[in-house]
């Protein structure tokens, strides 16, 4: 491919929202198939010719949400990219101000060891970052943040299973840019950029696999709303947290599987027994432990004393 140019916003008229939710349903105006040019987004410019890539499209596949979703593929056109930058972009009517927003969708990935699936909060004349944040292929999550001047992607000690529905949400205020993944802080810290965003981008490296996007809500004002927050869908509890030796697991369903991650996101040898756990050997410290029940999966932090 050829060198990714910058975007010019689309000439829109700047009509002022609080907020804003695409679910991508055609009851919205939006239809199945390529998304370029369909209302305010374009896919990937080339350089080149076709201008656009194809195949980021509006789906019935998958939803979390009505119908529809948005479907992040693998251009095969195109070789692995460097960054992620191959997908769907939304060009918004409104700048979001660095320093007062609020963004948040739902994300389901088809697998690791395959694309890196990143959000990216633009400023496109500058094509500069205001936020990023990456679905690493390794199922680690990394946020990009500035050292001494330089943008570094940093892993969080949050990780990610492929085939799951994630909700993340990215606030920004004045003080302070802070992103949840299903209702649960996994980073705080301050804009890499001081610059509005005027450009959301959904994107992957072009490597192998497939990421829906759904239920996009983009707020004009820093604000969490109940479902932002709400961290426990499958009524576990987890106790006592912090915990010094044994970890007790209650759940109105059966538990199938518990897995605890380090801040590297590396997995650590440590198994359930029924419904508890010891923990003793383990370094104090934050964790990630990933619960599976019947219904699904949930993911909470752990603080070892």
């Amino acid at each position: 491919m050829k060198k990714i140019y910058s975007i010019a916003l689309c000439l829109l008229s700047a009509v002022s929202f609080a907020q804003q939710t695409i679910s991508f349903e055609n009851s919205a105006g939006f239809i199945t198939g390529n998304i370029h040019g369909q209302g305010t987004w374009i896919s990937t410019p080339t350089g080149d010719i076709p201008p656009n890539v194809l195949n980021q499209i509006i789906t019935a596949d998958a939803a979390s949400d009505g119908n529809n979703s948005l479907k992040i593929v693998k251009e095969n056109t195109y070789g692995t990219q460097s960054v992620p930058i191959i997908g769907a972009f939304d060009n918004l009517s409104v700048p979001l101000a660095y320093n007062n927003f609020t963004v948040s969708f739902d994300i389901n990935m088809s697998q690791l060891n395959g694309s890196i699936f990143s959000f990216q909060g633009v400023s496109s004349a500058e094509e500069k970052y205001t936020v990023r944040l990456d679905f690493d292929n390794t199922g680690v999550i990394k946020v990009l943040k500035m050292v001494s001047g330089i943008p570094v992607m940093e892993p969080t000690a949050t990780v990610w299973s492929p085939n799951l529905w994630y909700k993340l949400t990215v606030m920004g205020t004045a003080a302070y840019i802070k992103y949840y993944l299903n209702g649960i802080l996994i980073y705080t810290g301050i804009a890499p950029e001081s610059m509005n965003i005027d450009q959301l981008r959904f994107v992957h490296d072009n490597a192998n696999g497939i990421a829906y996007i759904d239920n996009l809500k983009i707020h004009t004002e820093a604000v969490l709303s109940s479902a932002d927050i709400a961290v426990n869908k499958n009524s576990i509890s987890v106790y006592p947290n912090p915990v010094s030796d044994i970890l007790y697991i209650k759940s109105k369903e059966n538990v199938k599987n518990v897995e605890i991650f380090d801040n590297t996101g590396r997995k650590v040898n440590v198994f359930p027994d029924k419904d508890k756990m010891n923990v003793k050997n383990l370094v104090p410290g934050v964790y990630i432990i990933n619960i599976e029940t019947n219904e699904g999966k949930t993911t909470q932090k752990l603080i070892k004393k």
